[in-house]
This record gives C-alpha cells, sequence and structure tokens, in this order.
C-alpha cells in the first residue's frame, strides 16, 4: 500500500515511467544446467538427495526473479528481497557516469549488465541486471539522467591542476565539487 501510495503521490508531481523492468530468467539458464545434471548424478548415486540442487536452482531464480528496476523520469527505483522487501530509490541528478557489461555467457543469451556511478551515499555504484536489451536500457537511463539535470539545473564542475601545479577554486579548497546552476 506505500508503495501505491508514494507512486500517486509521484504522479501527481508530474513523475512517469519510463520503463519497468525484471532481472531476466535466461540468465538463470546456465544454473538451471548444472543443477540438472547434478540432479540426475546425485539421482544414479544418492538417490533423494537429487532434490537438493534443483531446490537450489529454484530459490536462487525466485531471488533473482524478484529484483525489479523502474526508471522515471525524475528517479531509479530498485526493488528487491525474498522475505525482506528492499527498496532503494537514486534520483537521476545525483547520476554521474554509465557503464555496460556484456560477458560472452549473457552476450550469447542477449542479455548485459547496466552499471552506475552516483553521488548517492547509500548506493554509490549500482548494477542493473543481467537484463535484455541493455544497450537500449542504457541510453534511455542516459537521457532521462541528463533531461532531470537539466531541469534541475544541475552542473558538476571539474577543477584539475595543469602541469602538476594545484589550483584553489577560491574559498580555500582544493577538490573538485558540484554546484547547483
Amino acid at each position: 500500500m506505500a508503495e501505491t501510495t508514494q507512486d500517486a503521490a509521484a504522479a501527481v508531481a508530474g513523475e512517469s515511467t519510463i520503463w519497468k523492468i525484471r532481472t531476466s530468467l535466461r540468465a538463470s539458464l546456465y544454473g538451471w544446467i548444472v543443477a540438472i545434471v547434478l540432479a540426475v548424478l546425485l539421482g544414479l548415486l544418492a538417490g533423494p538427495l537429487a532434490a537438493i540442487p534443483i531446490v537450489l536452482a529454484l530459490v536462487w531464480t525466485a531471488w533473482r526473479w524478484l529484483t525489479s528496476y523502474e526508471l522515471t523520469t525524475e528517479r531509479l527505483i530498485i526493488r528487491s528481497g525474498l522475505l525482506v522487501r528492499k527498496r532503494e530509490e537514486v534520483e537521476l541528478f545525483r547520476v554521474r557516469d554509465f557503464s555496460l557489461s556484456r560477458p560472452l555467457q549473457w552476450m550469447v543469451l542477449g542479455l548485459g549488465t547496466v552499471g552506475l556511478t552516483t553521488r548517492d551515499q547509500s548506493a554509490p555504484n549500482i548494477l542493473i541486471g543481467p537484463i535484455a536489451e541493455p544497450d537500449a536500457k542504457l541510453d534511455d537511463l542516459r537521457r532521462a539522467t541528463v533531461a532531470r539535470q537539466n531541469r534541475v539545473r544541475f552542473r558538476e564542475v571539474e577543477v584539475s591542476s595543469a602541469g602538476g601545479d594545484e589550483h584553489h577554486d577560491g574559498h580555500g579548497g582544493h577538490d573538485a565539487g558540484a554546484l547547483p546552476g
């Protein structure tokens, strides 16, 4: 009920959903192959123990399936957990960098992982996936992030030193900082 109330409040504020996805079940394929082979071997050798790899594969698949991602015009919402549900939200204007990973075993299945580096202290690094169509999801995420940063007039200023000399930012500090507007 709390999620419904929060979603309704977001809709009133002008926030809209771009996509909702779940971790791909295709990523569990290799685990299921191993579980079936182990179940057959255990069935031949130890009888009733053959069910153990199948039960473990079911739990693992359920755990992965219960992770969902929602991209809105203002934030990324990650819901996860089997016995304890967890909801993590990252405001899009806090996203700093994007990455895409497509290891061979997932590329064969059309899957990949999208990575985010954020300014959010509770979630500085986020991995989304493995998911289908990771290139398209990354492009959507990047466009939504840039649009949100432009709407809130967020700008990040990087200060670098040329030739090894330190340059001060005018306030006594040496670090790069994020400045609004």
